[in-house]
């Protein structure tokens, strides 16, 4: 007669294989069983930090995970963790750092909400290894307000990942300068998803995006890439000569239109090269104020950008056969005149959102 086979008969690496299904609250009450347990389900309780449960459990994150920390429980099983993710104060978040050790060598996954320093993002990227294979393949920071001395801090940080990354995902506008995005996007091989427009843009604020004369300097080498979410501005438009009403000198680059048509043209050929692109994402509303009309909000839209005419080049992206979302909000663009429609269908197939303000 067989008897049934019970988790300790099973050889380590099955117990290894079905500790790592279990559900982190399930895997911490099992290491509680006995030594060899700890030992096996102990990696699997500390590979992911969030600070929000979505079990909708009651106990007051910050304050029990603090206490855990404090007894040096981070720094002695920090090796295990590979994504953190912290929706927190910025006390806590430094608390955090303080308690944690030299680097996590297997954290492969960040992820901020409402953040408020850019030292702080940049002291975490820091910790997470690089080298041989090692090293980020997520970014992502959430929130509308600006992340004071991003640039300054994390944009040397950042860099220091591109060869990992994969997802770079900003649901705000960060500090970021022109080159240091041209410099990441020449260097971030396995690219497959770049998005720094994920809020509404204040007219006050700094924005983030890339000059044109920057996207033509050099070759991206970020060809997986599958979303591109990031104004490009700083081209001269002569084609538009006025602005909600007004002379458009005031709003506008100058140069002379063959200026303008051979910028255009060259950024063109860099997105074209961009062939899995299933987004593209170069338009950022701005934040409404009170008493807003369309002529005031019109004089904030982006006009140093690109026509998506076939004048200036549209017809260099035709073979990006892959993209479904097309975003141009707020962009003074002419893409709906007339034959583009039927160019769009023809050459974008699978376009099924196009956004225009």
């Amino acid at each position: 007669m067989s008897h049934p086979t019970s988790f300790t008969s099973l050889p380590e690496e099955l117990q290894v294989m079905v500790a790592s299904y279990l559900p982190q609250h399930d895997a911490a009450i099992c290491l509680r069983v006995c030594q060899a347990w700890r030992r096996i389900f102990t990696p699997f309780v500390w590979r992911h930090i969030k600070s929000k449960s979505s079990t909708g459990r009651t106990v007051d994150w910050e304050i029990s995970f603090l206490e855990s920390t404090r007894s040096g429980c981070l720094k002695t099983h920090g090796q295990w963790i590979q994504s953190i993710d912290l929706d927190c104060h910025p006390d806590v978040i430094e608390e955090f750092l303080d308690l944690s050790p030299e680097t996590f060598p297997r954290l492969t996954s960040l992820s901020f909400k409402n953040p408020k320093c850019g030292l702080l993002i940049s002291s975490f990227i820091e910790k997470a290894a690089v080298g041989n294979g090692i090293g980020l393949r997520t970014l992502e920071i959430h929130g509308f307000e600006q992340v004071s001395d991003f640039e300054r801090y994390s944009a040397q940080a950042l860099l220091g990942h591109a060869s990992t990354l994969e997802v770079v995902r900003f649901d705000m506008i960060p500090c970021l300068s022109s080159e240091s995005i041209q410099q990441f996007l020449c260097s971030a091989v396995h690219l497959r998803e770049f998005n720094i427009i994920g809020g509404l843009r204040d007219r006050d604020g700094e924005d983030s995006f890339l000059d044109a004369h920057d996207v033509v300097s050099r070759d991206w080498v970020c060809t997986e890439l599958e979303v591109f979410g990031c104004p490009i501005r700083g081209i001269p438009r002569p084609d538009i000569t006025e602005i909600a009403g007004e002379p458009a000198y005031d709003f506008i680059k100058k140069g002379t239109k063959q200026e303008s048509l051979d910028l255009q043209r060259g950024v063109y050929l860099q997105l074209a090269r961009l062939t899995k692109l299933r987004k593209l994402i170069m338009g950022v509303g701005v934040l409404p104020r009170r008493g807003d009309n369309y002529l005031k909000r019109q004089r904030d839209y982006q006009h140093d950008c690109l026509a998506m005419t076939f004048e200036s080049g549209l017809d260099l992206l035709k073979d990006l056969k892959e993209l479904e979302t097309v975003d141009l909000r707020e962009m003074d663009v002419f893409i709906q005149c007339l034959g583009v429609s039927a160019w769009i269908k023809k050459n974008w197939p699978k376009v099924n959102r196009m956004s225009l303000w």
